[in-house]
């Protein structure tokens, strides 16, 4: 999963023609004066650019992956993992340069899909991230290294029972608080307020403020704007509680593609994209305030809703922990959500249970066309009524099987049953010519007939 921090690099300018470029990989050899000798910057340079990658250092690692791209421009997993880097640091146009490159030396590489990938999903094209995605799978690429941001994809497409699917197997196999995060917007997303809550529960009791700000728009995106609006007031500054207060009762009349995108993207609908500044990364998986702006210097008052993601963010980094006496509060919350999500699902449970055996019923007893004719109180003289009426018809009667069933205070006795309504009433048609007093009887889907012994 590639997580965008919001951080203030600037990736070389050069990043892209690099990929795109090996002559002016070469001309650049100079100006990066790489500290290693031509050969360190081979396995060498290689391996030390993969540890501070892994160490999460990834303007460090970019730097050395650039390093070995200026003499050997066509270095497949330098490509790759300069891709990857420039990613972490917000660098999309570098990123597609360096796997743009990749793609065109080793088309069935299922790494390069999955990093062009990971690029169109920072720029908000989930269509074409899923596609590359599906691409990666089919060659080779395990689903479990692509869950989380194909999930996100999902959501973005407006499929959260999908996303919901990835998430699942990503935090079953590389959890992580972003994914968790991730799932429970999802979960909002598609309006389950009660499975939100209870996934995020676990982060707000280890002071996560991502969380804490997650919470908020999950109780918008559900329609419950008053403990939205609560909640920002408790971790959130008078002033960006104003700027935030007039999307809250907008998020949950939007489709859910439409939620995500404001959520993970910043993107209000009737909204343009924010003016281009120098501090704009385009980076959808901020793990703070999942915004396509990195923290600004506030220069007047915020006007869209990715400037005031960004806003209450840069406000939530400086606030370290919520007060014990807030955190109390919010704690109550969670409980009490917890418990109305247990109940929701026990709840649930017994509708499925009702329903299920509603079904096995109705199998058992499908809605049937039947006769008539006779009925009587005690259910047990049906048969001595059936020999008496089968011995006075035989002809009629003959080949037929009697069956009861119970209406009101009495019990029918029934012949059939019969292929439709119509050739049920034929029958009486028929035997009212002959003086045999019958009537059409129809039971519903569910409704138990016996065979009388």
């Amino acid at each position: 999963m590639r997580v965008f921090p919001s951080s203030k690099f600037h990736v070389l300018a050069l990043a892209a023609a690099l990929a795109a470029s090996p002559a002016a990989a070469a001309r650049q050899d100079e100006e990066l004066q790489p500290i290693e000798t031509q050969q360190q910057a081979g396995a060498e340079g290689l391996q030390l650019a993969q540890q501070a990658a892994q160490r999460g250092d990834s303007a460090e690692a970019l730097s050395r992956y650039l390093r070995i791209l200026a003499t050997t421009p066509d270095n497949m997993s330098a490509l790759i993992g300069a891709g990857q880097a420039a990613l972490a640091v917000g660098d999309t146009n570098a990123a597609a340069g360096f796997f743009s490159r990749a793609d065109t030396l080793d088309p069935k590489n299922g790494q390069v899909k999955a990093g062009l990938a990971d690029t169109m999903l920072a720029n908000g094209n989930a269509r074409a991230a899923l596609r590359l995605f599906n691409e990666a799978v089919s060659l080779g690429v395990n689903q479990a290294d692509i869950a989380a941001d194909r999930g996100l994809a999902y959501d973005l497409r407006g499929s959260p029972k999908r996303a919901q699917a990835d998430y699942g197997l990503a935090m079953r196999t590389k959890p992580s608080d972003e994914v968790t995060r991730r799932m429970a917007l999802s979960y909002a997303f598609a309006g389950d307020r009660a499975s939100a809550l209870a996934t995020l529960d676990p982060l707000l009791r280890k002071q996560d403020i991502p969380a804490w700000r997650d919470r908020i728009f999950i109780y918008a995106l559900t329609g419950d704007v008053a403990s939205a609006q609560h909640d920002a007031s408790l971790v959130l500054p008078p002033n960006q509680v104003a700027e935030l207060t007039p999307y809250l009762p907008r998020l949950a009349g939007l489709k859910p593609s439409d939620r995500a995108a404001a959520i993970h993207l910043g993107r209000f609908p009737g909204e343009g994209p924010p003016q281009a500044k120098p501090t704009i990364v385009a980076a959808p998986r901020i793990p703070i305030d999942r915004a396509t702006l990195a923290p600004q210097q506030p220069s007047g008052p915020a006007q869209t809703f990715a400037q005031v993601q960004a806003a209450a963010q840069a406000q939530a980094e400086q606030q370290p922990q919520v007060e014990a006496a807030q955190q109390t509060r919010l704690d109550a919350r969670a409980r009490a959500a917890e418990k109305r999500r247990q109940a929701a699902e026990a709840a649930a449970k017994a509708k499925r249970e009702k329903e299920a055996e509603a079904r096995e019923v109705a199998r058992k007893n499908p809605a049937r066309h039947w006769v008539q004719i006779a009925g009587g109180a005690n259910k047990h003289d049906l048969d001595k009524e059936w020999d008496k009426l089968k011995g006075r018809w035989p002809s009629q009667l003959g080949g037929r099987s009697p069956w009861t069933t119970h209406y009101r205070f009495t019990n029918r006795l029934l012949i059939g049953p019969f292929a439709s309504s119509k050739a049920a009433q034929d029958w009486v048609t028929e035997r009212k010519k002959e003086g045999f007093a019958t009537f059409r009887v129809e039971t519903r889907a569910g409704e138990e007939v016996e065979r009388v012994n």
